[in-house]
């Protein structure tokens, strides 16, 4: 089981297109909002709705996306009220500014990554993690710590938003990581990426991101959505 730490891995995913047409920010405010649902060890769904007013402002290299949160709203009736409490103090407003190029790519290192590695990203990430930690001799413990590996892999892809978020390139992809276990056991972390565009603007009006952690019969998802509306 000690070689489950280094599993063969088989990458699938779909190309990001490119950019197909410059985009057209308006001169007035927006309101972009993002939710996260994630599944917790028990079932229960912890969601977590943010707003933020933002603006689009034209620099050198394209425009400068400024924004403030203006509204949480936490739903996890299951979940305790420290955790309820910190999610609705929590500011994060300091995203912002997003640079983005004149196709509307996110340029901002700290906020995007280059397409088409997020996934790959936060799976070698997980088990070079695991890799240094001290691996118990027992199978079954083994087996729990990888289970738990990748499951923080597939949280940890939310810690970036898509390049291409504000200006989809394609309204649809997909990107799976798939990893074997010995003894058989199947494991895989994999997105789902959907979108709708403004045909006026060539902004995103909405997105969902799923992702979703299989290792033999356990399942985790996460589930990711925005929007882009006037205020």
């Amino acid at each position: 089981m000690a070689a489950a730490m280094v599993p063969a891995v088989c990458a699938s995913r779909a190309a990001t297109a490119a950019p197909d047409r410059l985009i057209a920010p308006p001169a007035t405010p927006r309101r972009y909002s993002r939710t996260v649902m994630r599944e917790l060890s028990d079932g229960n769904p912890f969601r977590v709705t943010r707003q933020f007013e933002i603006a689009f402002r034209p620099f050198a290299n394209g425009f400068m996306l400024h924004g403030q949160q203006s509204e949480v709203v936490v739903d996890a009736p299951q979940s305790p009220s420290e955790f309820i409490a910190i999610e609705r103090e929590r500011d994060e407003s300091s995203i912002f500014p997003i640079a983005l190029d004149p196709f509307g790519l996110i340029l901002s290192s700290h906020v995007a990554r280059p397409a088409a590695q997020d996934v790959h990203r936060a799976v070698s990430a997980a088990l070079a993690d695991l890799a240094s930690q001290q691996i118990s001799p027992d199978e079954r413990e083994q087996l729990s710590q990888f289970v738990t590996a990748l499951q923080r892999a597939g949280q940890n892809v939310t810690a970036y938003l898509p390049a291409d978020l504000f200006a989809p390139a394609d309204a649809q992809r997909r990107d799976e990581q798939s990893l074997g276990l010995p003894g058989g056991i199947e494991s895989s972390v994999e997105t789902l990426f959907e979108s709708q565009r403004d045909p006026g603007t060539g902004l995103m009006r909405a997105a969902n991101r799923d992702i979703v952690t299989r290792v033999a019969d356990s399942r985790r998802g996460t589930h990711e959505s925005w929007s882009l509306t006037p205020l």
